[in-house]
């Protein structure tokens, strides 16, 4: 056996280990509390997200395909099986760009994890700690994958929401179902027969569509395994499995190195997202905030802005001309305009209106974004500045400034207080739900290891089907 394979021997069977031997006491009170964090986060956008194209879409196919009433189709009004639940609401939590993410691992993981939990939740009338803990496994499993395969993985072109979430998902369905050991190593033999997504779909409807099928297909992969169906019981190590796959031959062992020890929440941390694009443009549209309010610049006062960035950034944010909304997300050029113009970047600042627009496309045309040569000496994704950037403004009058931003808004280092969150989390659900529901919500999540029954608080959440889904 050579030293690689003796490296990997066992390595799918101790992650099984980990799922199902880990209890909720076993868990830091920390953990569980930023676990709340992204879980409200996480319930916010998918109830927003329902306003949007894809999801509602996705609600009219659910619905032509029937199904078990066993898992609420957020704010629509009714109930489907689990999955087709999951496929939506995670579609829905994604579609607008600005879900929980690890910047060191590359990955969002609780826009799928949560939808899984919440439609199995639901259908089992599992507990609150139930839930958290199988949250935070899910969301512990999908990372530290990501983990042993980065940044080769991203280079190749998979898109880790809709590949490592599978495998997050079916650890927290499985967790929630109480799969034994075999039943457990199955399910991640299945997600990994299931698994797959392309960078290519960012900018279009199956970017988001990646979490939601990720959710989905979780689900029935433990459900699959709970059911007798089989997949490699060694998926991740095995020849022609995972790591040879996905990873370009990588031994995988950052997968085990920190498992559970500390939890992904606390680190490398998971980090909530202060603007609704691409976390890979957060930095430089901090940086060129901190800039204009400092200075007092206008958009108009500018020449120029070049943003030096790591490779990372300039990888993902390949859009200069977006065409449309789903596009700007990933621009570096519309972000920072957008941000000059306004002074803001809030959900309502992506729009194909806003897109096409003259004065937006005017200043689009001022910003440049290359690669520095200092990040990139230091790799794809520098650990001492995931995203980092390096902004440099010159003014029509002859003034320059700058401003490096290695670390982003709202990172671990900086989080956001709970009421930041909540401010959030509101903003996402009051134009859906009714206040007193809102209020209800946001109270039970702050309990949510008291609470009995998942079906209580999906009960609040369902809806009466505002809107017509039938016009899009």
């Amino acid at each position: 056996m050579n030293d690689k394979s003796s490296r990997q021997t066992g390595l799918t069977a101790r992650l099984v280990q980990f799922v199902v031997g880990t209890r909720y006491e076993d868990v830091p009170p920390e953990v569980i509390q930023l676990a709340k964090h992204s879980f409200l986060d996480t319930l916010g956008l998918a109830l927003g997200g329902m306003t949007e194209p894809a999801p509602q879409i996705l609600t009219r196919h659910v619905e032509a395909q029937g199904g078990d009433p066993a898992a609420t189709v957020l704010t629509r009004g009714f109930k489907t099986c689990a999955p087709f639940a999951a496929l939506v609401n995670g579609t829905a939590g994604d579609v607008a760009g600005w879900s929980d993410v690890s910047v060191i691992q590359m990955n969002h993981p609780s826009v799928s994890v949560c939808p899984a939990v919440w439609a199995v939740g639901e259908q089992l009338g599992s507990s609150g700690k139930d839930i958290l803990l199988a949250h935070v496994i899910g969301a512990e499993v999908a990372n530290k994958i990501g983990a042993g395969v980065r940044p080769e993985f991203q280079l190749k072109g998979w898109h880790p929401v809709a590949v490592l979430n599978t495998f997050g998902a079916a650890a927290a369905a499985g967790k929630l179902l109480k799969l034994d050991s075999g039943q457990m190593a199955n399910a991640f033999g299945i997600a990994g027969a299931e698994a797959s997504g392309i960078r290519a779909a960012m900018g279009t409807m199956s970017k988001a569509y990646g979490a939601g099928r990720s959710a989905r297909d979780g689900i029935t992969c433990a459900q699959l395994a709970g059911m007798g169906f089989t997949g490699p019981a060694d998926v991740l190590e095995a020849r022609d499995g995972f790591l040879q796959t996905f990873g370009d031959g990588s031994a995988g062992a950052r997968i085990l190195e920190h498992l559970g020890d500390p939890f992904e929440f606390i680190s490398p941390g998971i980090s909530l997202k202060k603007f609704p694009s691409c976390t890979r443009s957060h930095n430089a549209i901090q940086g060129i905030l901190n800039l204009r309010n400092k200075h007092g610049f206008a958009a108009g006062d500018v020449e120029r802005v070049e943003c030096l960035v790591t490779p990372a950034v300039a990888d993902f944010l390949k859009f200069p001309a977006p065409r449309t909304k789903s596009e700007a997300k990933y621009s570096m050029q519309f972000c920072v305009a957008t941000a000059l113009l306004d002074g803001k970047i809030i959900i309502s600042s992506f729009s194909d209106a806003r897109v096409n627009d003259p004065a937006t496309a005017s200043v689009m045309q001022r910003v440049e974004m290359a690669v520095s040569p200092e990040y990139a000496k230091h790799g794809y994704n520098p650990p001492h500045a995931p995203y980092g950037c390096l902004l440099k403004v010159k003014l029509k009058d002859g003034r320059e400034f700058s401003q490096q931003v290695d670390r982003g808004p709202w990172g671990p280092e900086s989080p956001p207080s709970w009421d930041d969150v909540v401010d959030k989390y509101r903003n996402n659900a009051e134009p859906v739900l009714d206040r007193d529901k809102v209020d209800l919500s946001i109270e039970t999540v702050v309990n949510l290891e008291r609470l009995g029954n998942m079906g209580r608080l999906m009960d609040m959440l369902r809806g009466n089907c505002p809107g017509n889904t039938s016009s899009v």
